[in-house]
């Protein structure tokens, strides 16, 4: 391409085409950056004889009417009745919760049967509708699931991988 930097249209264009490539220099040292920024600082989360890794700026228990609010883990939240908020937001989570294990839908994705810390655990999970990744650990001895869910599924992965039995 033969640009004429005397004409106005030339100029235009030189400047257009230079303003484009900083935009693309700055954007790839931003993402470079925050690559370099190592994983997420991380938190440990605690309940039902069990711990889990959540991401360390993840508030307790953000919920309505049971429902995540925002990201965050949930932990000691005994269920509520005659509430509910539509739509459901679409936003990661983990939560550690004791069920009735036969009864529970969650609970049934677990299916891989796995150990951690000498307790057998079953693993499962699944895509929700909304995109979101959900893993699915459970604790047969102690009637406690883990589910976490994600938007990115190495996040949900590596809650799920984080579990540790007391």
């Amino acid at each position: 391409m033969n640009l004429d930097l005397r004409s106005r249209k030339g100029l235009r264009m030189a400047v257009a085409a230079a303003a484009i490539g900083a935009v693309l220099a700055l954007g790839t040292v931003v993402t470079a950056a925050v690559r370099d920024l190592g994983p997420t600082p991380q938190q440990e989360v605690a309940s039902e004889g069990v711990r889990i890794s959540v991401p360390a700026e993840w508030p307790r228990n953000a919920t309505r009417c049971g429902t995540p609010m925002r990201d965050t883990y949930i932990v000691d939240v005994d269920l509520i009745a005659g509430c509910a908020v539509l739509p459901i937001p679409r936003v990661d989570y983990a939560e550690i919760k004791r069920a009735n294990l036969d009864l529970d839908p969650v609970a049934q994705l677990a299916t891989g049967a796995s150990e951690a810390f000498g307790h057998s655990v079953l693993r499962g999970g699944d895509v929700l509708p909304d995109g979101r990744t959900r893993q699915v650990v459970v604790v047969p001895d102690r009637d406690v699931v883990l589910v976490a869910v994600s938007s990115n599924p190495a996040v949900a992965e590596a809650i799920a991988r984080s579990l540790r039995v007391d």
